[in-house]
Formats: structure tokens, sequence, C-alpha cells
């Protein structure tokens, strides 16, 4: 049956290719609000996204509860705070290598990015809240220069189920002062996670 995808609010907003987006592309989309509301720590609520209106919804997690979600096509997602240019992406059922040569691939990419500064990637392995049995990722975090500020991105590839291979990549991406809150985003993300179908 064909799918099709639905505009609702719940229907949700965060994705990159395997291959990673350019570190331009991680910026969020623009928000003006006060400085106070951008630095709020944001309430997280289970959201259900990859939704279609004749077969449900196929894939959920714990996001923050006002980030808003623009699908940005098949299984690519991307969460939005509406207050600060911080955001989520998510891309689920990718066919890549390994989360350690996935996270590689990612930072060769990277190379020639203004301002790059590599902080770390590390693989390690996650419990799973919602069923998913264990899970091993590598993140790559970094730094790059956008304009006149620094921006702060980490990238997540995720095997869900014990597999070999990564089928989920997140990113977070934000002000560096914001480092703490993506953090906090990032791992609630990977860690209740579901997919379905």
């Amino acid at each position: 049956m064909k799918r099709w995808g639905v505009g609702l609010a719940v229907v949700g907003a965060a994705g990159m290719v395997l291959a990673g987006v350019s570190p331009a592309e991680a910026k969020v989309d623009s928000a003006t609000t006060s400085a106070a509301a951008g630095t709020a720590q944001p309430v997280f609520v289970k959201r259900y996204f990859n939704c279609y209106y004749d077969e449900g919804c196929f894939a959920t997690a714990v996001l923050p509860k006002t980030w808003r979600a623009i699908r940005l096509g098949t299984d690519e997602y991307r969460f939005a705070d509406r207050t600060a240019p911080r955001m989520i992406r998510i891309r689920m059922n990718i066919t890549g290598p390994s989360t350690a040569v996935a996270a590689k691939r990612k930072q060769a990419a990277l190379k020639g990015t203004r301002g790059l500064k590599i902080l770390s990637r590390k693989t390690t392995t996650m419990k799973s809240t919602s069923g998913q049995g264990p899970l091993t990722v590598t993140t790559l975090v970094y730094t790059y220069r956008s304009g006149s500020t620094t921006r702060y991105v980490a990238t997540r590839y995720i095997a869900m189920w014990s597999l070999n291979s990564a089928n989920v990549e997140m990113t977070v991406g934000g002000r560096l002062k914001d480092r703490a809150t993506l953090t906090k985003v990032l791992d609630k993300a990977t860690t209740s996670i579901t997919l379905a179908g």
C-alpha cells in the first residue's frame, strides 16, 4: 500500500543522509524570541512521527514537546526549537556500515569545513528504554564556524537490536552554549526511539 505523508504537528522532523549533511545544512530554522526563552530547558514527551494516514505512525521517540516537526523526506525528520537556533534531525531505516565506519566516513566528509574542530569520536553501548534491544552507538562531536558564530554538532550512528550495521542516524546542532541541552536531547532520543514496519 502506498504511503502518503501527513502534515500534522505530531509528524516529526529530523534527518540526514548516511554520508552526512554538510555543517551549513545542520543549521536550524531561524527563530526570533527572547533570550530567556532561547535558554529554557525543553520539556520532553513521547512524540509520534513517520506517520501515514492509512497505516499509522512507524516511529516514536522522547523529544522536546514544543520543537517544531518538519518532514524532510521518506524516513527523514527534523525537530527545530521555535525559540533558539537548535534542532535534532533523525534519519531512520538506513542501510549503513558499522556505526564506527559510518562516523569515520562522516568525519572525512567534513574535511575543509571552515573552523572545523573534531572534539571526539567514540563508540559505546546504550540501553534501549523502549524494547529495541542493545544499542551500539558511535558519536562524532565537532564544532565549526558559521559567520561570526561557533556551531556545535553531534552526529550519532545507532545499530539497534544488536545489529552489526547502523540503521538510524541522529544529529543535534546549535550554539556552543547549548551543548548540555543538545546532549540531553540526543541521549533521550537515542534510548527511546522505536521503529516499526
